[in-house]
């Protein structure tokens, strides 16, 4: 499937949760499928942290990778083009173009770089749902996303409830972590310790790509299962040989670490990583409601929450806590545990993992479907575990 990114400009002032206010905004997305004459076709689909709006098919047939969610994106596919519209969303300060901090400030004529505004997830579910209006879509079928999409669809429940029909939410808790946001204060560290970072200012000069190299590092390390990495890479630590005795890679780990240095890895937007992050330290949905039922007030749609019984940035027992405090606002709510290895990357991974789960519930949803029911309260599904050797050097989150 050859697909073609596009660009919203939306013009007039965005004003953004800080009390800064942005001249105008663009918005990255791509669209699969066709949008319905009545518009209620439409599904939003969130990113995760190091993807973009980029989720299937390829731009050129020799695109190496396609989009990172293709495997449930198409005709006849889970989230199937032959009867949804699916349109996923760059972020509001993303470096695939959206408005970023590699977006040329009208007011300098330079790339904003560190001058650029903090932005924040209920920033970025606004300025989604002003690509909704641009695109004349009111109300979606569903948002969907996956840990740091899914803590944007999150916040479209508690800020834009009237907009959605449902929620699909993978991964994601209703809040930043202390643990969370000390992991995003060490990454950042790893960026800006490279002089080329240069504050920010290195547009039109070499990229920090030690900063970045080292950021991915550290990332693959945090979303890694402990238990697959060493059901994988462990007996090769103890197998007898003849160690050089220096610094150099010895260990298969070291040297998959290594890999993540390659300019496959280093093209990602320093800045906006930054940007990215620190939205996810501010992320609470509960912060200034009260509760966290209280966020969910208004939203009267229904939820289906994954985890993953493996994930230990997000583990299934704060997940737990949104469907709680759903259940406590009076919102249907279904809260699925699976069991896969690879524990929080699997979702990106290994997305066919989710099929059995996604598949009724989106039915349900579709008063045209026949034949699958969705599932209606808390239960966990184990599938079969998959071949825990994928994606091992990936730093996908």
């Amino acid at each position: 499937m050859l697909v073609e990114s596009r660009i919203a400009r939306l013009d007039g002032p965005f004003a953004l949760e800080s009390g800064a206010v942005l001249p105008r905004i663009e918005i990255a997305y791509e669209t699969y499928g066709t949008l319905a004459p009545d518009r209620s076709n439409a599904l939003l689909l969130c990113h995760s942290y190091t993807s973009d709006h980029h989720a299937a098919g390829r731009h050129e047939p020799t695109d190496e990778r396609p989009g990172w969610w293709d495997a449930l994106i198409g005709p006849g596919k889970t989230l199937d083009t032959d009867r949804y519209q699916i349109v996923s969303s760059n972020c509001l300060g993303g470096a695939a173009g959206s408005t970023g901090p590699g977006t040329v400030d009208p007011a300098t004529g330079r790339p904003y770089g560190m001058n650029f505004p903090v932005v924040t997830m209920a920033d970025m579910a606004n300025a989604q749902a002003r690509l909704a209006d641009h695109l004349g879509i009111e109300r979606f079928r569903a948002v969907i996303g996956g840990c740091y999409g899914g803590f944007q669809a999150l916040q479209w429940m508690a800020t834009h409830p009237d907009r959605l029909e449902a929620a699909i939410v993978v991964s994601a808790t209703p809040r930043a972590s202390v643990h969370t946001v000390a992991l995003s204060h060490v990454m950042r560290a790893a960026i800006c310790s490279d002089p080329k970072w240069n504050g920010g200012d290195y547009y039109g000069r070499e990229k920090p790509t030690s900063g970045i190299a080292l950021f991915s590092m550290f990332g693959s390390l945090f979303w890694q299962d402990r238990d697959l990495l060493q059901k994988r890479l462990g007996p090769e630590m103890h197998e007898p040989r003849t160690f050089r005795f220096d610094f150099a890679p010895e260990f298969e780990i070291e040297k998959l670490l290594a890999r993540l240095a390659t300019p496959q890895h280093t093209a990602l937007d320093p800045n906006s990583l930054l940007y990215l992050a620190r939205a996810n330290d501010y992320f609470d949905l509960s912060r200034g409601r009260g509760s966290l039922a209280d966020a969910f007030a208004r939203f009267r749609g229904r939820t289906l929450l994954i985890g993953f019984g493996q994930d230990w940035r997000y583990p299934p027992e704060e997940i737990a806590e949104i469907a709680t405090a759903l259940e406590t606002a009076g919102a249907p709510v279904t809260h699925v545990t699976l069991d896969d290895p690879l524990g929080h990357g699997a979702f990106l991974r290994a997305p066919q993992c989710l099929e059995p789960t996604l598949a009724p519930f989106l039915a349900s949803l579709d008063p045209t479907a026949v034949g699958l029911t969705a599932r209606s309260d808390r239960e966990t599904s184990s599938p079969l575990p998959p071949d825990p050797s994928r994606d091992l050097g990936r730093t996908d989150c």
